[in-house]
Protein backbone atom coordinates (compact mmCIF):
# COMPACT_ATOMS: atom_id res chain seq x y z
CA UNK A 1 0.00 0.00 0.00
CA UNK A 2 1.44 3.80 -0.80
CA UNK A 3 2.40 5.96 1.60
CA UNK A 4 1.24 9.38 0.95
CA UNK A 5 3.46 12.22 1.46
CA UNK A 6 3.06 15.16 3.53
CA UNK A 7 4.78 18.15 3.08
CA UNK A 8 6.29 20.27 6.31
CA UNK A 9 3.71 22.10 8.09
CA UNK A 10 0.65 19.83 5.99
CA UNK A 11 -1.81 18.35 7.91
CA UNK A 12 -3.79 15.79 5.05
CA UNK A 13 -6.56 15.58 6.92
CA UNK A 14 -6.77 19.50 6.37
CA UNK A 15 -9.84 20.60 3.75
CA UNK A 16 -10.42 23.26 1.98
CA UNK A 17 -12.15 25.71 4.20
CA UNK A 18 -15.97 26.08 2.75
CA UNK A 19 -17.48 29.61 1.72
CA UNK A 20 -18.71 32.16 4.54
CA UNK A 21 -22.13 33.36 3.09
CA UNK A 22 -21.92 35.94 6.29
CA UNK A 23 -19.09 37.68 4.77
CA UNK A 24 -20.19 37.10 1.14
CA UNK A 25 -22.97 38.84 0.97
CA UNK A 26 -25.89 38.25 -1.61
CA UNK A 27 -26.45 41.19 -4.87
CA UNK A 28 -29.29 43.49 -4.31
CA UNK A 29 -29.23 42.69 -0.71
CA UNK A 30 -31.22 45.48 -0.13
CA UNK A 31 -34.28 43.94 -1.98
CA UNK A 32 -34.16 40.77 0.53
CA UNK A 33 -34.50 43.49 3.29
CA UNK A 34 -36.82 45.50 1.30
CA UNK A 35 -39.34 42.43 1.06
CA UNK A 36 -42.57 43.41 3.12
CA UNK A 37 -43.35 39.80 3.56
CA UNK A 38 -47.03 40.62 2.53
CA UNK A 39 -47.36 37.54 0.44
CA UNK A 40 -48.90 38.82 -2.69
CA UNK A 41 -46.71 37.08 -4.73
CA UNK A 42 -48.26 33.78 -3.86
CA UNK A 43 -51.55 34.79 -4.86
CA UNK A 44 -50.02 35.12 -8.21
CA UNK A 45 -46.79 32.41 -8.00
CA UNK A 46 -47.78 29.40 -10.44
CA UNK A 47 -45.60 27.04 -8.02
CA UNK A 48 -47.50 28.00 -4.80
CA UNK A 49 -50.82 27.43 -6.82
CA UNK A 50 -50.07 23.76 -7.31
CA UNK A 51 -47.73 23.11 -4.56
CA UNK A 52 -49.12 25.07 -1.80
CA UNK A 53 -45.97 25.17 0.18
CA UNK A 54 -45.17 28.96 1.63
CA UNK A 55 -41.40 27.93 1.71
CA UNK A 56 -41.74 28.28 -2.29
CA UNK A 57 -43.22 31.52 -2.54
CA UNK A 58 -40.54 34.80 -3.28
CA UNK A 59 -41.36 36.04 0.11
CA UNK A 60 -41.04 32.41 1.77
CA UNK A 61 -37.30 32.32 -0.47
CA UNK A 62 -36.27 35.49 0.35
CA UNK A 63 -37.13 34.58 4.09
CA UNK A 64 -34.91 31.70 3.75
CA UNK A 65 -32.10 34.10 2.51
CA UNK A 66 -32.38 36.73 5.58
CA UNK A 67 -31.45 33.10 7.67
CA UNK A 68 -28.96 31.96 5.10
CA UNK A 69 -26.53 35.35 5.54
CA UNK A 70 -27.60 36.24 9.21
CA UNK A 71 -24.69 36.16 11.59
CA UNK A 72 -24.09 33.51 13.58
CA UNK A 73 -26.74 31.55 11.55
CA UNK A 74 -27.24 27.79 11.44
CA UNK A 75 -26.51 28.39 7.27
CA UNK A 76 -22.80 30.00 8.87
CA UNK A 77 -22.52 26.72 10.79
CA UNK A 78 -23.35 24.11 8.09
CA UNK A 79 -21.00 25.94 5.59
CA UNK A 80 -17.98 25.66 8.40
CA UNK A 81 -18.72 22.53 9.85
CA UNK A 82 -20.11 18.87 8.51
CA UNK A 83 -23.59 19.22 10.80
CA UNK A 84 -26.44 20.18 7.70
CA UNK A 85 -29.66 21.24 9.22
CA UNK A 86 -30.79 24.59 8.82
CA UNK A 87 -33.41 25.35 11.61
CA UNK A 88 -36.61 27.31 10.93
CA UNK A 89 -39.68 27.64 12.42
CA UNK A 90 -41.14 24.80 11.15
CA UNK A 91 -38.86 22.60 11.44
CA UNK A 92 -35.22 21.71 10.23
CA UNK A 93 -34.35 21.21 6.57
CA UNK A 94 -30.99 20.12 5.09
CA UNK A 95 -28.83 22.64 3.36
CA UNK A 96 -29.61 20.77 -0.04
CA UNK A 97 -33.08 21.02 0.33
CA UNK A 98 -32.89 25.01 0.88
CA UNK A 99 -30.83 25.11 -2.24
CA UNK A 100 -33.75 23.14 -4.27
CA UNK A 101 -36.09 25.23 -2.53
CA UNK A 102 -34.24 28.66 -4.31
CA UNK A 103 -34.12 26.00 -7.67
CA UNK A 104 -38.36 24.87 -7.53
CA UNK A 105 -39.27 28.63 -9.91
CA UNK A 106 -39.70 29.12 -13.16
CA UNK A 107 -38.44 32.04 -13.47
CA UNK A 108 -41.65 33.54 -15.12
CA UNK A 109 -41.59 37.13 -13.41
CA UNK A 110 -45.24 37.32 -12.38
CA UNK A 111 -44.34 38.36 -8.84
CA UNK A 112 -42.93 41.09 -10.34
CA UNK A 113 -46.22 42.47 -11.58
CA UNK A 114 -47.28 42.57 -8.16
CA UNK A 115 -44.64 43.29 -5.84
CA UNK A 116 -45.56 46.32 -3.72
CA UNK A 117 -41.56 47.34 -3.59
CA UNK A 118 -40.96 46.68 -7.02
CA UNK A 119 -38.35 44.03 -6.70
CA UNK A 120 -37.17 42.85 -9.79
CA UNK A 121 -37.79 39.20 -9.71
CA UNK A 122 -36.95 37.57 -12.03
CA UNK A 123 -32.93 39.08 -12.38
CA UNK A 124 -33.36 38.91 -8.50
CA UNK A 125 -33.06 34.90 -8.93
CA UNK A 126 -30.88 34.62 -12.21
CA UNK A 127 -28.25 36.39 -9.67
CA UNK A 128 -28.82 34.55 -6.26
CA UNK A 129 -28.20 31.20 -7.72
CA UNK A 130 -25.28 32.61 -9.35
CA UNK A 131 -23.88 33.92 -6.19
CA UNK A 132 -24.64 30.61 -4.56
CA UNK A 133 -22.63 28.56 -7.00
CA UNK A 134 -19.70 31.05 -6.57
CA UNK A 135 -20.29 30.26 -3.02
CA UNK A 136 -19.85 26.43 -2.96
CA UNK A 137 -23.23 25.59 -3.55
CA UNK A 138 -24.20 23.31 -6.35
CA UNK A 139 -27.07 23.29 -8.13
CA UNK A 140 -28.97 20.30 -9.02
CA UNK A 141 -27.56 17.64 -10.92
CA UNK A 142 -29.69 17.87 -13.79
CA UNK A 143 -28.75 21.80 -14.42
CA UNK A 144 -25.03 20.42 -13.58
CA UNK A 145 -25.21 17.82 -16.64
CA UNK A 146 -26.69 20.63 -18.99
CA UNK A 147 -24.09 22.60 -18.28
CA UNK A 148 -21.51 20.05 -18.60
CA UNK A 149 -22.93 19.11 -22.15
CA UNK A 150 -23.21 22.77 -23.29
CA UNK A 151 -19.32 23.07 -22.75
CA UNK A 152 -18.71 19.85 -24.63
CA UNK A 153 -17.44 20.21 -28.16
CA UNK A 154 -19.22 17.06 -28.77
CA UNK A 155 -22.30 18.23 -28.48
CA UNK A 156 -22.65 22.09 -27.33
CA UNK A 157 -25.91 21.93 -26.19
CA UNK A 158 -27.96 20.72 -23.21
CA UNK A 159 -29.70 17.86 -24.57
CA UNK A 160 -26.42 15.52 -25.32
CA UNK A 161 -27.46 15.46 -28.65
CA UNK A 162 -24.24 15.58 -31.86
CA UNK A 163 -23.44 18.61 -33.27
CA UNK A 164 -23.99 17.28 -36.67
CA UNK A 165 -27.53 16.98 -35.71
CA UNK A 166 -28.05 20.36 -35.48
CA UNK A 167 -28.84 21.24 -39.28
CA UNK A 168 -29.41 17.59 -40.47
CA UNK A 169 -32.94 19.10 -40.52
CA UNK A 170 -32.66 21.30 -43.45
CA UNK A 171 -29.06 21.14 -44.84
CA UNK A 172 -30.14 18.70 -47.89
CA UNK A 173 -33.12 20.84 -49.22
CA UNK A 174 -31.71 24.18 -48.25
CA UNK A 175 -28.52 26.03 -50.00
CA UNK A 176 -28.04 28.94 -47.76
CA UNK A 177 -25.15 31.62 -49.00
CA UNK A 178 -22.35 31.43 -46.40
CA UNK A 179 -23.22 35.00 -46.20
CA UNK A 180 -26.49 37.11 -45.58
CA UNK A 181 -27.63 40.29 -44.26
CA UNK A 182 -30.06 38.01 -41.99
CA UNK A 183 -29.69 35.39 -39.87
CA UNK A 184 -31.16 32.71 -38.30
CA UNK A 185 -30.25 32.14 -35.07
CA UNK A 186 -32.30 28.74 -34.44
CA UNK A 187 -31.50 27.49 -31.02
CA UNK A 188 -31.28 24.20 -29.12
CA UNK A 189 -34.94 23.25 -28.25
CA UNK A 190 -36.07 24.35 -32.00
CA UNK A 191 -32.89 22.51 -33.88
CA UNK A 192 -32.99 18.96 -31.52
CA UNK A 193 -36.70 18.44 -30.93
CA UNK A 194 -39.50 21.28 -32.31
CA UNK A 195 -37.59 21.50 -35.42
CA UNK A 196 -41.07 21.78 -37.43
CA UNK A 197 -40.82 25.27 -36.15
CA UNK A 198 -37.61 25.51 -38.25
CA UNK A 199 -38.73 24.35 -40.78
CA UNK A 200 -41.48 26.31 -41.04
CA UNK A 201 -39.14 29.35 -40.66
CA UNK A 202 -37.17 28.37 -43.38
CA UNK A 203 -40.04 28.39 -45.48
CA UNK A 204 -41.49 31.72 -44.74
CA UNK A 205 -38.24 33.56 -45.13
CA UNK A 206 -38.00 31.65 -48.57
CA UNK A 207 -40.74 33.14 -49.63
CA UNK A 208 -40.83 35.97 -48.60
CA UNK A 209 -37.16 36.31 -50.64
CA UNK A 210 -35.46 37.17 -47.79
CA UNK A 211 -31.34 37.26 -47.80
CA UNK A 212 -30.67 35.07 -44.99
CA UNK A 213 -28.59 32.35 -43.44
CA UNK A 214 -27.71 30.21 -39.97
CA UNK A 215 -24.86 29.29 -38.79
CA UNK A 216 -25.66 25.87 -39.09
CA UNK A 217 -23.09 23.41 -37.28
CA UNK A 218 -20.95 26.37 -36.12
CA UNK A 219 -24.06 27.92 -33.78
CA UNK A 220 -23.79 27.01 -29.99
CA UNK A 221 -26.16 26.66 -27.38
CA UNK A 222 -26.85 30.39 -26.47
CA UNK A 223 -26.51 30.35 -22.79
CA UNK A 224 -29.72 30.86 -21.23
CA UNK A 225 -29.69 27.21 -19.53
CA UNK A 226 -26.11 29.18 -17.76
CA UNK A 227 -27.63 32.02 -16.61
CA UNK A 228 -31.01 30.37 -15.66
CA UNK A 229 -29.10 27.92 -13.08
CA UNK A 230 -26.58 30.04 -11.96
CA UNK A 231 -23.55 28.52 -13.40
CA UNK A 232 -21.60 31.67 -15.64
CA UNK A 233 -18.61 30.20 -15.72
CA UNK A 234 -18.35 30.00 -19.49
CA UNK A 235 -21.47 32.61 -20.89
CA UNK A 236 -18.82 34.72 -21.98
CA UNK A 237 -17.17 31.71 -24.00
CA UNK A 238 -20.56 30.77 -25.45
CA UNK A 239 -21.17 34.25 -26.60
CA UNK A 240 -17.54 35.50 -27.76
CA UNK A 241 -17.76 32.46 -29.86
CA UNK A 242 -21.72 32.73 -30.79
CA UNK A 243 -20.70 36.75 -32.00
CA UNK A 244 -17.97 35.66 -33.36
CA UNK A 245 -19.60 33.18 -35.90
CA UNK A 246 -22.33 35.81 -36.49
CA UNK A 247 -19.65 38.35 -37.73
CA UNK A 248 -18.23 35.96 -40.16
CA UNK A 249 -21.47 35.82 -41.75
CA UNK A 250 -21.69 39.14 -42.44
CA UNK A 251 -25.21 39.91 -41.01
CA UNK A 252 -26.67 42.96 -39.83
CA UNK A 253 -29.86 41.50 -38.14
CA UNK A 254 -30.07 38.14 -36.02
CA UNK A 255 -33.37 37.10 -35.82
CA UNK A 256 -34.16 34.22 -33.60
CA UNK A 257 -38.02 32.16 -32.67
CA UNK A 258 -36.89 31.11 -28.96
CA UNK A 259 -37.69 33.59 -26.06
CA UNK A 260 -34.29 32.00 -24.29
CA UNK A 261 -32.16 32.81 -26.97
CA UNK A 262 -33.35 36.32 -27.49
CA UNK A 263 -32.95 36.92 -23.67
CA UNK A 264 -29.44 35.20 -23.64
CA UNK A 265 -28.20 37.61 -26.85
CA UNK A 266 -29.21 40.51 -25.47
CA UNK A 267 -26.84 39.71 -22.14
CA UNK A 268 -24.15 39.13 -24.77
CA UNK A 269 -23.27 43.07 -25.33
CA UNK A 270 -22.54 42.77 -21.74
CA UNK A 271 -19.62 40.83 -22.47
CA UNK A 272 -18.80 41.28 -26.10
CA UNK A 273 -18.91 43.79 -28.75
CA UNK A 274 -22.17 42.95 -30.96
CA UNK A 275 -22.98 45.02 -33.93
CA UNK A 276 -25.69 43.62 -35.33
CA UNK A 277 -29.93 44.49 -34.15
CA UNK A 278 -32.09 41.58 -32.69
CA UNK A 279 -35.60 40.27 -33.49
CA UNK A 280 -37.97 38.01 -32.61
CA UNK A 281 -39.33 36.12 -35.80
CA UNK A 282 -42.76 37.42 -34.70
CA UNK A 283 -40.68 41.06 -35.19
CA UNK A 284 -40.05 40.45 -38.76
CA UNK A 285 -42.47 38.30 -40.06
CA UNK A 286 -45.21 41.00 -38.60
CA UNK A 287 -42.83 43.33 -40.66
CA UNK A 288 -42.91 40.94 -44.12
CA UNK A 289 -47.17 40.91 -43.56
CA UNK A 290 -47.25 44.50 -43.02
CA UNK A 291 -44.63 44.90 -46.32
CA UNK A 292 -47.09 42.80 -48.44
CA UNK A 293 -44.18 40.60 -49.11
CA UNK A 294 -45.45 37.29 -47.75
CA UNK A 295 -48.90 36.16 -49.83
CA UNK A 296 -51.53 33.60 -47.78
CA UNK A 297 -52.81 31.18 -49.96
CA UNK A 298 -54.76 29.02 -47.61
CA UNK A 299 -57.40 29.21 -44.32
CA UNK A 300 -56.32 28.17 -41.26
CA UNK A 301 -58.54 24.85 -40.86
CA UNK A 302 -62.03 25.49 -39.34
CA UNK A 303 -61.98 21.84 -37.47
CA UNK A 304 -59.03 23.55 -35.55
CA UNK A 305 -60.90 26.87 -34.15
CA UNK A 306 -60.90 28.97 -32.18
CA UNK A 307 -57.50 29.59 -31.63
CA UNK A 308 -56.12 31.02 -27.53
CA UNK A 309 -52.45 32.88 -27.93
CA UNK A 310 -50.71 32.24 -25.18
CA UNK A 311 -47.88 34.81 -24.36
CA UNK A 312 -44.64 33.14 -23.82
CA UNK A 313 -43.19 34.79 -20.04
CA UNK A 314 -39.46 35.64 -22.15
CA UNK A 315 -41.44 37.03 -25.19
CA UNK A 316 -43.45 39.67 -23.32
CA UNK A 317 -43.07 40.52 -19.26
CA UNK A 318 -39.57 40.13 -19.36
CA UNK A 319 -38.02 39.96 -22.66
CA UNK A 320 -36.26 43.48 -22.08
CA UNK A 321 -33.78 45.01 -20.18
CA UNK A 322 -36.26 48.48 -20.98
CA UNK A 323 -38.99 46.37 -20.04
CA UNK A 324 -40.79 46.35 -23.60
CA UNK A 325 -42.47 43.37 -24.28
CA UNK A 326 -43.42 41.70 -27.29
CA UNK A 327 -47.09 41.42 -27.27
CA UNK A 328 -48.93 42.45 -30.18
CA UNK A 329 -46.29 41.06 -33.26
CA UNK A 330 -47.89 37.48 -33.08
CA UNK A 331 -51.48 39.14 -32.52
CA UNK A 332 -50.89 40.95 -35.58
CA UNK A 333 -49.99 37.89 -37.69
CA UNK A 334 -52.29 35.53 -37.00
CA UNK A 335 -55.13 38.07 -37.57
CA UNK A 336 -53.95 38.57 -40.49
CA UNK A 337 -53.92 34.66 -41.69
CA UNK A 338 -57.20 33.98 -43.70
CA UNK A 339 -59.69 31.72 -41.36
CA UNK A 340 -58.83 33.21 -38.05
CA UNK A 341 -61.73 35.70 -37.40
CA UNK A 342 -60.97 35.43 -33.40
CA UNK A 343 -57.98 35.09 -31.58
CA UNK A 344 -59.49 33.86 -28.12
CA UNK A 345 -57.30 34.76 -24.61
CA UNK A 346 -56.31 33.56 -21.75
CA UNK A 347 -58.38 34.98 -18.39
CA UNK A 348 -54.52 36.51 -17.76
CA UNK A 349 -52.45 37.77 -20.25
CA UNK A 350 -50.07 40.02 -21.47
CA UNK A 351 -48.09 41.06 -18.81
CA UNK A 352 -50.05 38.75 -16.61
CA UNK A 353 -49.63 36.05 -18.50
CA UNK A 354 -49.61 32.92 -16.38
CA UNK A 355 -46.05 30.47 -17.42
CA UNK A 356 -46.90 27.56 -18.96
CA UNK A 357 -44.60 25.32 -16.60
CA UNK A 358 -41.53 25.15 -19.01
CA UNK A 359 -39.41 27.64 -17.69
CA UNK A 360 -36.39 29.03 -15.35
CA UNK A 361 -34.40 25.80 -15.88
CA UNK A 362 -37.44 23.68 -13.63
CA UNK A 363 -38.38 20.83 -16.39
CA UNK A 364 -34.99 19.91 -15.40
CA UNK A 365 -35.73 20.14 -11.29
CA UNK A 366 -39.00 19.31 -10.91
CA UNK A 367 -41.08 18.24 -14.41
CA UNK A 368 -43.87 16.27 -12.71
CA UNK A 369 -44.85 19.98 -11.03
CA UNK A 370 -44.53 21.54 -14.45
CA UNK A 371 -46.58 19.24 -15.94
CA UNK A 372 -49.38 20.33 -12.70
CA UNK A 373 -49.09 23.79 -13.90
CA UNK A 374 -49.04 22.98 -17.81
CA UNK A 375 -52.60 21.08 -17.00
CA UNK A 376 -54.20 23.96 -14.96
CA UNK A 377 -53.31 25.99 -18.43
CA UNK A 378 -54.45 23.08 -20.60
CA UNK A 379 -57.82 22.93 -18.12
CA UNK A 380 -58.27 26.81 -18.91
CA UNK A 381 -58.32 26.62 -22.75
CA UNK A 382 -60.27 23.99 -22.80
CA UNK A 383 -62.98 25.84 -20.59
CA UNK A 384 -62.42 28.65 -23.12
CA UNK A 385 -63.76 26.08 -25.53
CA UNK A 386 -59.97 26.52 -28.13
CA UNK A 387 -59.24 23.74 -30.01
CA UNK A 388 -56.04 25.16 -30.96
CA UNK A 389 -53.06 26.78 -28.30
CA UNK A 390 -50.54 28.95 -30.35
CA UNK A 391 -47.80 30.53 -28.68
CA UNK A 392 -44.68 32.12 -30.21
CA UNK A 393 -41.93 29.80 -28.26
CA UNK A 394 -40.31 26.55 -29.01
CA UNK A 395 -40.38 25.62 -25.26
CA UNK A 396 -43.67 26.78 -24.59
CA UNK A 397 -44.79 24.44 -27.53
CA UNK A 398 -42.38 21.57 -25.95
CA UNK A 399 -44.66 22.10 -22.84
CA UNK A 400 -48.12 22.11 -23.83
CA UNK A 401 -47.71 19.80 -26.04
CA UNK A 402 -46.53 17.19 -23.19
CA UNK A 403 -49.45 18.51 -21.07
CA UNK A 404 -52.16 17.82 -24.23
CA UNK A 405 -50.79 14.45 -23.88
CA UNK A 406 -50.70 14.03 -20.02
CA UNK A 407 -54.38 15.39 -20.54
CA UNK A 408 -55.40 12.73 -23.15
CA UNK A 409 -54.11 9.61 -20.65
CA UNK A 410 -56.43 11.06 -17.98
CA UNK A 411 -59.19 11.15 -20.55
CA UNK A 412 -58.59 7.51 -21.73
CA UNK A 413 -61.16 5.63 -19.88
CA UNK A 414 -63.47 9.10 -19.99
CA UNK A 415 -66.54 9.10 -22.45
CA UNK A 416 -65.86 13.16 -22.91
CA UNK A 417 -63.65 13.09 -26.33
CA UNK A 418 -60.26 15.71 -26.15
CA UNK A 419 -58.86 17.16 -29.09
CA UNK A 420 -56.17 20.25 -28.42
CA UNK A 421 -53.60 21.29 -31.08
CA UNK A 422 -50.49 23.12 -29.93
CA UNK A 423 -48.42 25.15 -32.56
CA UNK A 424 -46.23 27.87 -33.00
CA UNK A 425 -47.29 31.20 -34.33
CA UNK A 426 -45.24 30.47 -37.48
CA UNK A 427 -46.43 26.66 -37.62
CA UNK A 428 -49.57 28.91 -38.37
CA UNK A 429 -48.30 31.27 -40.93
CA UNK A 430 -46.28 28.60 -43.10
CA UNK A 431 -49.92 26.21 -43.33
CA UNK A 432 -51.16 29.32 -44.74
CA UNK A 433 -48.99 30.22 -47.71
Amino acid sequence: MKQSRKKDGENPKQKEPKPNLVRNKPPHLDDIYACLQCGYCASVCPVYRETGWESLTPRGKVYLLKHLIAKDSFFDKILGKKAADFLTGRGRISLEEAMTKIYTCTLCGRCETICHVDIDFHKYWEEIRKWMVENGIKPPQNTIDMYNNIANEEYKNPFMEPVPKRDEWYRDDYRLPEKADILYFIGCMTSYHEYQILLNTLKIFTSAGLNFTTLGTDEMCCGAINTMSGQWDNFKTIAENNVRQIEKRGATRVVTGCPACYRALKKYREFVECNFKLLHTTELVAELIEEGKLKFTKEFKEKNLPIVYHDPCELGRISDYEGKGIFEAPRYILKNIPGIDNILEFSNNRMDSVCCGGGGGLRAVNYDLTMEITLRKIDEAIELGAKTIVSACPNCKAQMSDGVKAKKEKMINSEEKFKMKVMDVLDVVAKSL
